[in-house]
């Protein structure tokens, strides 16, 4: 016989433990754990791997694990099994009770294992050492006879063992105060008899005077001294202040909003005026290429609309007349501009070439020593400078006479140049012309100076000691040309290099392409004020803008279906990410400024309008998917940023442009740098 641990498990997961001998019944088990828990022995299971121990079976003969310890599942038996008594109530194991009438055992068994690694089972006696707390003082509840004792607890170690010189200990929580009687230094006093006898002195050090104020009713002076009116009049009064200034400021801020508003509306009106302007200057008076294909987009844009009247309003015979009459008419004003077209073209190339020739003759300059502009002129500038002044005497009109002395002038002269290539040609076609001159009346060497003009020229550009640079060349597959790779169109959307320029922008029908290069500007433009990481707005051409305005979004805004194209815009869809072909939407310019005061759009637009942007940004991805790969290059590379608005450009003041249309040959050029507009 031995006392073992016994260790129940209650409710699957809380145990408990007891001390048993190992010759205990577990009926007896079951008698001394329900009284502990309060529960009749007939209501409780002991199981043991599931399986349910019979009362008569004793303790050492269930099993234990292998520190000795026997473990049991306690349970209840089902209420149906049960046999309650009337008014009884289903008993339940609850651990509150149990533990407030547990008492520790008086030994425990503790296994060790021993250095030959054999496991031995010692039994440790527990003592209990707790103090006997003494009654110091309570009382009894007349109502609920509770009992209220006064507690008891150590308060730490005796006073003779403290240095409580000048120490105040909270653990006693008291301090005491002592006084002491002192007399004054210096008093005044007032005689006063009590008796006859003795004589009463009474000090004067608290004396004090009291000065009587202006008489006051009771009234007033309740009315003084109510300080809960006043608190709540001032309360009263400050809210009337705090609302007063809120007014003032929400009225002042009103009023900066309603300026700034109109601030703005006037100012889109002035642009709106300009832009205007600008493009009826360029209609009445065209420079540029922009310019010319502007105006034959606007006779297409014509012809369309006479084509669909004339078909609304006449048949048969009668519309195959009036289309040739359009016809005709087109034919017209294509020529005239055609006309225009080679005027500007001409002026154009005589003034690069004059410039051209400027640049070519200027001695070479940089700052030297003490900020001294040194210049140096090399015997190739002071050529050039030569054979341009005879370059401009060439190209005056003049008599026979003198026409002669000066073509004799230049045979001299092209003596020195015979390393030039068309030395022999240039010369042949000089001798020509003096023969015409000498032995007719009348000739037209029109086209034999043209072509001189063109020699020299080249020969003022000719340089012996620079080869000339030819470089890869590459036959146009429309026009079977060769030329170089500089003249050939390159787009973000192709797979080859194989049609020309020219050939290009013939097959393209004519458009507006300054409202491109504007919409394309406006997106670069917002993607530097917002610091954007990606490079597609930088990579992406003109061409690629008209292709994503006209063939994605066919040309109108989705919202309100505004197709007037200098009012289209491309904002993002999503303002928190890059711009892409695939996060743009085609909005107008006022619809894209309220569109980026959304932070997501998905849950302002109707559902059916996201779907339809989803699409348009599918079909944007399947057409632009070359594009992520180039714009990776230019990311990594940094070269994205040196694209679009950081490029100079080159205009012309107003008043040095005349009335043709094209800049004379006296008009200087002025280089201006573009600058940034963040609206």
């Amino acid at each position: 016989e031995e006392n073992v641990t016994v260790k129940f498990r209650v409710d699957g997961s809380r145990i408990v433990a007891q001390v048993y001998t190992n010759r205990l019944s577990i009926a007896d088990i079951k008698k001394d754990i329900g009284s502990k828990f309060e529960v009749k022995p007939k209501y409780l299971v002991l199981k043991q791997n599931e399986r349910e121990i019979p009362n008569r079976c004793l303790l050492a003969q269930t099993d234990s694990n292998q520190f000795g310890i026997y473990e049991f599942d306690l349970e209840l038996l089902d209420i149906a099994e049960m046999y309650l008594e009337d008014g009884e109530e289903p008993p339940k194991l609850d651990l509150n009770i149990y533990y407030n009438k547990y008492h520790m055992p008086d030994f425990i068994t503790v296994n060790i294992e021993d250095e030959e690694g054999k496991t031995k089972t010692i039994v440790v006696e527990i003592l209990n050492k707790a103090i006997i707390k003494p009654f110091l003082c309570g009382y009894r509840d007349k109502a609920t006879g509770i009992e209220y004792l006064d507690a008891f607890t150590q308060t730490g170690p005796y006073f003779d063992k403290m240095k409580f010189d000048r120490f105040i200990s909270r653990d006693t929580q008291t301090y005491e105060f002592k006084g002491k009687e002192i007399d004054t230094a210096h008093e005044q006093s007032t005689q006063c008899f009590q008796d006859g006898n003795n004589v009463l002195y009474v000090a004067a050090a608290a004396d004090y005077t009291i000065t009587p104020g202006k008489y006051q009713t009771y009234a007033q002076k309740m009315r003084r001294e109510n300080k809960l009116a006043k608190i709540i009049l001032i309360q009263r009064n400050f809210r009337r202040y705090l609302l007063w200034r809120f007014m003032q400021n929400a009225a002042a801020k009103y009023r900066r909003l309603v300026a700034n508003r109109k601030a703005e509306e006037a100012r889109l009106e002035a642009e709106a005026e300009k832009r205007i302007k600008r493009i009826e200057l360029a209609k009445q008076f065209p420079q540029t290429k922009d310019d010319f294909e502007m105006l034959y987009g606007e006779v297409q844009k014509w012809k369309i609309a006479e084509l669909k009247r004339i078909a609304r309003l006449y048949e048969g015979p009668a519309r195959i007349a009036e289309v040739n009459v359009l016809l005709d008419k087109e034919i017209q004003l294509r020529n005239g501009i055609e006309k225009q077209r080679v005027i500007v073209r001409k002026a154009m190339e005589d003034f690069r070439n004059e410039k051209m020739l400027t640049k070519l003759g200027e001695p070479i300059t940089w700052v030297g020593y003490k900020d001294n502009i040194i210049h140096l002129d090399l015997l190739r500038t002071q050529r050039a400078r030569f054979l341009s002044e005879v370059y401009k005497d060439m190209q005056r009109k003049v008599n026979r006479s003198d026409r002669l002395e000066l073509l004799a002038k230049v045979k001299r002269i092209l003596l020195d140049e015979r390393e030039y290539p068309d030395f022999g040609e240039l010369f042949d076609l000089i001798q020509r012309e003096i023969n015409l001159l000498l032995h007719t009346k009348y000739c037209d060497v029109e086209i034999l100076r043209k072509r001189q003009n063109i020699l020299w020229l080249e020969l003022i550009k000719f340089s012996k000691d620079k080869p000339s640079d030819l470089g890869e060349k590459r036959m146009c597959e429309v026009c079977k040309v060769v030329k170089p790779y500089n003249q050939f169109a390159l787009r973000t959307r192709q797979n080859n290099v194989d049609t020309c320029k020219r050939c290009y922008y013939i097959k393209i029908a004519s458009t507006d392409n300054k409202t491109y290069a504007a919409i394309l500007r406006a997106i670069q433009r917002d993607e530097r004020k917002r610091r954007c990481n990606a490079s597609f707005a930088f990579v992406l051409q003109m061409d690629d803008i008209r292709y994503i305005i006209d063939q994605i979004w066919h040309s109108h805004s989705i919202l309100s279906k505004n197709a007037v194209l200098s009012n289209l815009r491309l904002p993002r869809w999503l303002k928190g990410e890059d711009w892409s072909p695939w996060n743009c939407i085609c909005l107008t310019e006022s619809e894209a400024r309220d569109h980026y005061r959304l932070d997501d759009p998905t849950t302002v637009y109707d559902p059916k309008l996201v779907l339809e942007v989803g699409n348009r940004h599918m079909l944007a991805r399947a057409a632009f998917h070359k594009m992520s790969e180039v714009a990776t290059e230019f990311v990594e590379t940094g070269q994205w940023f040196h694209v679009g608005l950081n490029k100079q450009r080159t205009v012309f003041p107003p008043d040095e442009y005349p009335r043709s249309g094209f800049p004379s040959k006296s008009a200087n050029p002025v280089v201006l740098k573009e600058k940034k507009k963040c609206n």
